[in-house]
């Protein structure tokens, strides 16, 4: 289910927003985290159950080492050489499971492709949203590790991973960023404020993706499809071409991070900021601190600085 879609925006988004405000008022909190985490994992099965399948256990091993991990670093400094295995342990599942799901044909084909070799490529059912899933896993484990979040619950846990509008493709998010956010709203409820916001950039989200992007989308397609039978472009043209493929990709995927803070903003959710004119940039350090911006965050604080 595409945020573009008729039934995202006239029949999921509604009901999962007044189904989570009428809990709000009229039932405990743990009912309103419930229709929230029941929504979110419906939104995820409905593009194909077998996601959650996959996903599903991946989940259940990550919280089982956040647990150990939580349980060890209690006991004090005995418990940190012990703390550290854990994490070693989760990230080492967590790099293995993506690399199999998303990379394994990879390797595969470039294998064959260097020694000559003819080793048999199996179909792999790539669970959706895979990459963002995992490094928020991979940075919660981190979090806990370093002691960043110290306490969590299952529900909490459910609501961090599943909640549907950074779930497929982000932005990236992190444990201590949204898990309080949500805490706060359970005193103050949701607010007209952050109604209108969250309308408003879900709009304009929409609008960069179905009437820039979808409309760019044909000409760049054209353009590409000519060089793909062997026409002879002229400069003009595939500088044309490639300018237009530039626009379609930059549209639909802030257009898609906007729909998702949009989204979330409606549930009184602030989900960080993932472009910042990207195609203004200077310089190409100055285009990744604008473009996919929690990608290049994730990247600098959990891997470039530890190593």
């Amino acid at each position: 289910m595409l945020f573009s879609s008729y039934g995202f925006i006239f029949l999921f988004l509604p009901v999962t927003y007044i189904g989570y405000v009428l809990a709000g008022g009229l039932a405990s909190v743990r009912v309103r985290q419930a229709w929230l985490i029941a929504c979110s994992i419906a939104f995820y099965g409905m593009w194909n159950p077998w996601n959650l399948a996959v996903i599903g256990p991946s989940i259940a091993v990550n919280y089982a080492v956040a647990m150990a991990m939580r349980d060890q670093l209690r006991r004090g400094d005995q418990g940190q050489r012990a703390a550290s295995a854990w994490l070693a342990l989760g990230i080492a599942f967590n790099v293995a499971f993506l690399g199999y799901f998303k990379y394994k044909n990879f390797f595969l084909e470039s294998t064959n492709a260097l020694f000559g070799t003819d080793i048999a490529l199996g179909a792999i059912f790539l669970p959706l949203g895979i990459s963002f899933i995992t490094f928020q896993k991979i940075a919660f484990l981190v979090d806990v590790r370093t002691e960043r979040v110290k306490d969590f619950d299952l529900g909490e846990f459910l609501t961090f991973v599943f909640f549907f509008p950074q779930l497929i493709a982000g932005p990236i998010v992190h444990y201590r960023e949204v898990v309080p956010q949500f805490q706060a709203t359970r005193g103050r409820g949701l607010t007209s404020t952050d109604l209108a916001i969250g309308i408003a950039l879900f709009s304009i989200g929409l609008f960069k993706k179905v009437v820039l992007a979808d409309g760019i989308a044909p000409h760049a397609n054209a353009i590409f499809a000519a060089g793909d039978r062997g026409e002879t472009l002229g400069m003009l043209r595939a500088w044309m071409g490639v300018m237009a493929y530039t626009l379609q990709v930059y549209f639909d995927f802030s257009g898609y991070s906007d729909m998702a803070i949009g989204a979330a903003r409606l549930f009184g959710i602030r989900l960080p900021m993932n472009f910042n004119s990207p195609l203004k940039a200077t310089s190409a350090i100055d285009f990744w601190n604008r473009w996919h911006i929690t990608l290049t965050k994730f990247l600098t604080n959990y891997i470039y600085t530890p190593l």
